[in-house]
């Protein structure tokens, strides 16, 4: 069961409940007894291991060697493929 943490805008009192759940979002106050609301607090994620993005496939800081883009290989346009079909049946 998690824990909640609320606040109580009566007294200013900070305090926590463990609840499941489904439980309301609002709950009496143990000091003042009035209602309080629930706060809302980003949890913390610490990715260890493969398997996440951050530690696999995150950009590395080192540059690379060359200057050249070789991330797109040269494919040949249609009209350069037929004009060497036409070459090697001409050859025949």
């Amino acid at each position: 069961m998690p824990i909640y943490e609320y606040y109580c805008s009566s007294c200013n009192n900070n305090f926590e409940l463990k609840q499941g759940f489904d439980a309301d979002t609002v709950q009496p106050c143990p000091d003042c007894k009035t209602s309080s609301q629930r706060n809302f607090n980003v949890p913390t994620v610490i990715y260890k291991g493969s398997g996440f993005y951050t530690t696999d496939y995150a950009r590395k800081n080192t540059q690379p060697t060359s200057t050249t883009d070789t991330t797109t290989p040269k494919t040949e346009t249609s009209s350069e493929k037929s004009e060497s079909k036409t070459e090697t049946n001409s050859k025949e």
